[in-house]
């Protein structure tokens, strides 16, 4: 499969036609691109990414077929697109810059959210008007090296963006004077394999008619986007169909975080001793928002030249057995800016082996969950790889093919990783680096250019396994048959099943349950329960109608035959993708902080609300940024508040700074007259440093103060334990502990904790695995049970297919 044969019924319908042009664009976290597919008769198919001028500050211009998705509001007007504005990150106070107020980066994460930018102009306060920024730029710049004005344009994807993110992609194109409908939304992946095989060729295993099965690993610097896809090629039309089996994407895991990491882990540290800095005396907010975004870029030069310098000497078998920390890179110093003070970084540098070490947890095989730093995510590249795989139903073992791609790929160690992942497949990338971070955009060029030529998609996404509608007796009613082209049914139309009301004849129905399942695997892709307004006897019958667009969203509507007003409508969208975000915690913080936006921050009615957000913040381990809030949160309350006093000792505690947490257990203990939880955590603390007598002194002031409860008496069970005292004593505190505990499913989790704690200790087994039990029935509690007691319907007629089991 080549060119020729990819396009060679288009070429013949345009023999005889004129010259034909088309462009695509790569709309990226990182970096953005435009490239132009043209055809002229006489000549060859031609396929190239423009190298765009972008201006820098205060004067001059670079040009690079790479556009930083970096926008810079200069105020009158002026706008920096590009590398000017990345630039300008690293130096904000240049030109008096401020994140989301003037300043703007990895926006794209942020698309599909209610989220705005409130400190900006309105027309920079929103993620797609950022984007319709950037494509408005790329847009423009393709005019000027046109001469004309081109319409003929289409922008890529994450294969996993839902609908809301893809009406913000589509606004963000209107924004920039792009006309474009939805169908005009590439896939990234797909795009990626097309220019792969117009570029570098098909792989020997594949073949016209076979059925191969493909992963394209796109390893960006902002996501990590795993699709499994099963690809034939029709000996007829010789156009491409491509069963997507699996998507999952790992929402803001990119090489972004290996750039945080050299910054926290290396150039923060080094920075402040060499300007004589206690690395504790500098708040969350000054690291994150002040020195960050001005050693990021350094930091991402380190990884690029020592990365280049590792596969130079892997080429040669030079890298395994030389000395790590001998290989070393280094950046010209820098002065960077902290409120008034100006720190300088003489001799910024990384060596491989502190490299490795930043890779390790990036590449665990047993950890795949994702783990918060204080400033940046840590997961292993390879949960995406499993969570996909999984979700297709494959083992690495079945795959023929894996196509890397993403500006991260270039890592030499990601790529070992991911082949030795897939010991038996073919693994592709582009010989030239730079291709790697141009094909989504040359591919979705050559995809427009087809479409330009033959009125046609050149790649047809089908469903790749059939659909059906579980029905009374848990029965098979087939609704999709498998490999169906989509969207389905054609030109927006509904396919339609005639249902009846089931359930016991004398008694009415109030609510059904819709299920829809894949025929093969009866993998779930639609479960809703229709409380119907009122009731319907047994029998009523229902009219359910449904359709999967070519976005992979599948809508459901249902209504009474005999009243049609009655309407159950749903849509399940994109159903057949895994969207896995380990930064859920974070979407609530920008969810509140957002709220806090329309009202009075400075309120005191918002201080729970500040309270609420390091707290969150605490979950995420993000510490030092909770301990800003918590001190937000005083000043808002201008008055001491035990509970915020009690959460900055246990912050900082988990920061290490003791001598402050006592200080400020002192603090909330002395700011209330009842509770004694500030006391209680203050016993702890002094267990920790083996203080046993203080401790000792500190239980029985808190026991004094809050009474001889439960959690009291094992702590100060587990003083006298640590002193050294007779273990018949403790054990007798214990007994008085277990004693003052109520039932155990009125305890709230903290305290059921220090119960199952004293019975351990008083060798209670069987009251040891009731607290259990009851500690496990909590985590399980939360999770939405849907009404599985709702009936599911019948068929019109009982005409009934196979049983789902």
């Amino acid at each position: 499969m080549n060119d020729l044969t990819f396009f060679s019924a288009a070429v013949g319908q345009h023999s005889r036609r004129g010259r034909i042009t088309a462009y695509g664009i790569d709309l990226g976290t990182t970096n953005s691109v435009v490239a132009k597919a043209s055809w002229e008769p006489g000549n060859q198919l031609r396929c190239e990414v423009l190298e765009i001028d972008q201006p820098l500050f205060p004067a001059g211009s670079m040009t690079s077929p790479l556009v930083p998705s970096i926008v810079a509001d200069l105020g009158n007007g002026s706008v920096l697109v590009g590398e000017g504005a990345k630039r300008l990150r690293t130096r904000p106070q240049d030109a008096n810059l401020f994140p989301e107020r003037n300043l703007f980066y990895e926006t794209k994460n942020d698309m599909g959210l209610r989220k705005t930018y409130h400190r900006a102009a309105e027309s920079f306060n929103h993620a797609s008007k950022i984007a319709g920024h950037i494509l408005g730029f790329l847009k423009d710049a393709v005019n000027q090296q046109v001469g004309d004005a081109v319409a003929d344009f289409c922008v890529t994807v994450p294969a996993s963006f839902q609908l809301n993110q893809r009406r913000d992609t589509l606004r963000a194109c209107q924004y920039a004077g792009i006309d474009l409908e939805d169908e005009d939304l590439l896939d990234e992946p797909t795009t990626a394999l097309i220019d792969y095989f117009m570029t570098e060729g098909t792989p020997d295993t594949f073949k016209t008619g076979k059925i191969n099965r493909c992963v394209v690993f796109d390893f960006g610097g902002g996501t990590c986007d795993v699709a499994v896809m099963e690809i034939t090629a029709d000996r007829a039309t010789k156009q491409l169909q491509i069963n997507q089996l699996a998507v999952s994407r790992y929402h803001r895991l990119g090489g972004g975080d290996l750039d945080a990491a050299i910054v926290y882990n290396h150039l923060i540290p080094r920075l402040c001793e060499e300007n004589g800095i206690d690395l504790l005396d500098l708040k969350w907010a000054e690291k994150k928002r002040g020195l960050e975004p001005q050693l990021r870029g350094t930091a991402e030069a380190l990884k690029e030249a020592l990365c280049k310098q590792i596969d130079r000497l892997k080429r040669f078998n030079k890298y395994d057995h030389a000395d790590k920390k001998s290989i070393e890179v280094r950046q010209p110093g820098l002065t960077v800016y902290l409120g008034q003070r100006t720190l300088t970084l003489s001799r910024p540098s990384l060596n491989a082996d502190q490299w490795e070490k930043i890779l390790e947890p990036f590449f665990d095989e047993d950890i795949l969950y994702a783990r918060e730093t204080e400033y940046y995510l840590v997961q292993s590249i390879l949960a995406p790889l499993q969570d996909a795989l999984e979700r297709a139903g494959k083992k690495p073992k079945d795959i023929d093919f894996c196509l890397m791609v993403g500006g991260s790929s270039l890592i030499p160690q990601v790529r070992e990783k991911v082949d030795q992942f897939f010991h038996k497949a073919a693994i592709g990338f582009f010989q030239d680096p730079m291709d790697i971070q141009l094909s989504v955009a040359r591919g979705a060029a050559w995809s427009r250019l087809y479409k330009a030529m033959t009125g046609k998609n050149l790649v047809q996404p089908v469903l790749h396994d059939g659909l059906a509608l579980v029905t009374a007796g848990d029965r098979l009613l087939p609704i999709v048959p498998a490999h169906t082209p989509l969207p389905y049914p054609k030109d927006n139309k509904w396919g339609q099943v005639e249902l009846v009301a089931a359930g016991n004849r004398r008694l009415d129905v109030d609510r059904l349950q819709f299920k829809v399942v894949t025929e093969r695997e009866h993998q779930v892709i639609f479960h809703q329960v229709w409380k119907i307004p009122g009731s319907v006897s047994t029998g009523s019958e229902i009219i359910m109608e449904y359709r999967i667009t070519g976005g992979k969203q599948f809508q459901c509507r249902a209504f009474l035959r005999d009243d049609p007003q009655t309407v159950f409508e749903h849509t399940e969208e994109n159903p057949f993708v895994n969207v896995v975000n380990p930064n859920q915690i974070r979407l609530l913080i920008e969810e509140k902080e957002e709220e806090l936006k329309q009202k009075n921050p400075a309120s005191p009615d918002n201080t729970y609300d500040y309270v609420q957000i390091a707290k969150w913040c605490a979950e995420l381990k993000q510490y030092e940024r909770a301990l800003d809030w918590l001190r937000l949160a005083l000043k808002n309350l201008g008055k001491p508040d035990a509970e915020i006093l009690n959460l900055q000792a246990l912050y900082f505690r988990e920061l290490g700074n003791l001598e402050r947490a006592e200080k400020f257990y002192r603090e909330a203990d002395q700011a209330t007259p009842h509770w004694d939880g500030p006391l209680f955590n203050l016993t702890l603390l002094y267990l920790h440093q083996a203080r046993h007598q203080e401790a000792l002194q500190t239980i029985e002031d808190a026991i004094k103060k809050g009474g001889e409860d439960g959690p009291n008496l094992t702590l100060k069970a587990r003083c006298l334990e640590r002193a050294g005292v007779d273990a018949q004593k403790c054990h007798a505190i214990y007994r008085q502990a277990v004693k003052a505990y109520g039932r155990l499913e009125t305890m709230p989790d903290w305290e059921l904790g220090w119960y199952a704690a004293a019975v351990k200790s008083l060798g209670d087994e069987e009251a040891l695995e009731l607290a259990n039990k009851e500690i496990a029935r909590r985590k399980r509690k939360g999770k939405r049970i849907l009404d599985t007691d709702a009936p599911l319907p019948g068929v019109k007629g009982g005409s009934l297919a196979r049983r789902s089991g």
